[in-house]
């Protein structure tokens, strides 16, 4: 008797079998969500690269205020942070070569996912990347390419240009890691080891005399300094002036009651500069 108790609660119905198979394969058939993503910058008036990875392949890149757009899925999950994907990365070009950076997923729209689903088509999400780039100190270096054609200034992989006949103020960043970004170059040679401390003045034809000058802002007081820098190709300042061949500004935003603003120019050469 007993035995017939225990083998009438065992026993299954066909139907109930049946039932059983089909839950399981709807539940076996939930799949993760395939996200369409369009990635962009969020400072496009840096106007750096950025590469996107996916799973360790570089898919596409991102420069300026350009997008670019590619799939990837996602995770199973009800909600975004539960089903966004992890295995994205964006890189920027430094000193070194591509780094990561960070960015953000945010869906298109708030009901997005669930819309998604409904119309049975991938799940739209803008993805903008920050320009986080690793720790850092900043080159000052001062062109003089008057009489000169195009010259191109690199610290590393990172480089810009100069047109011909201009004078430029660049700022390059440097950060240690390899052998290459330990000097400043120009059109690939060497000019002079990285300084972060002290303004790299190139004069493309060296023949260029300087003196500093300043001015005072919340106070009466202008002058220029006692120091005329001679011509060579390159030398580094004992200041760090905040302009290079230009006017000083006529007023400036200061948080204090005065500050001064200091300029390099050019001047008559001492008869005794050559």
């Amino acid at each position: 008797m007993q035995m017939g108790e225990d083998s009438g609660m065992n026993h299954r119905t066909p139907w109930q079998c049946c039932f059983t198979f089909i839950l399981l394969a709807l539940l076996g058939c939930s799949k993760p969500p395939i996200f369409h993503i369009t990635a962009r910058s969020d400072h496009p008036a840096i106007n750096k690269p950025y590469k996107i990875f996916l799973r360790g392949q570089e898919l596409g890149t991102v420069t300026g205020s350009g997008t670019f757009e590619f799939d990837a899925e996602g995770r199973k999950g009800d909600t975004f942070g539960e089903t966004q994907p992890e295995d994205i990365e964006a890189r920027l070009l430094w000193t070194c070569g591509w780094v990561k950076t960070d960015y953000s997923l945010y869906l298109a729209q708030p009901d997005e996912i669930e819309r998604a689903k409904t119309e049975h088509r991938p799940v739209r999400a803008n993805m903008n990347i920050s320009y986080s780039p690793p720790g850092l100190d900043w080159v000052n270096i001062f062109v003089d390419n008057r009489g000169g054609p195009p010259q191109t200034v690199s610290i590393g992989e990172l480089q810009e240009q100069v047109p011909a006949g201009t004078t430029q103020r660049i700022m390059l960043p440097h950060s240690d890691g390899c052998d290459k970004a330990k000097d400043v170059r120009l059109n690939g040679e060497i000019v002079a080891p990285v300084d972060p401390h002290k303004t790299l003045l190139i004069d493309i034809t060296h023949s260029h005399c300087y003196r500093e000058e300043w001015s005072g802002y919340g106070f009466d007081d202008a002058g220029h300094g006692k120091t005329i820098y001679q011509p060579k190709t390159f030398q580094f300042l004992a200041t760090n002036p905040d302009f290079f061949m230009e006017p000083l500004p006529g007023s400036v935003v200061t948080s204090g009651n005065s500050t001064t603003r200091t300029v390099l120019k050019d001047i008559a050469c001492p008869k005794n500069a050559h």
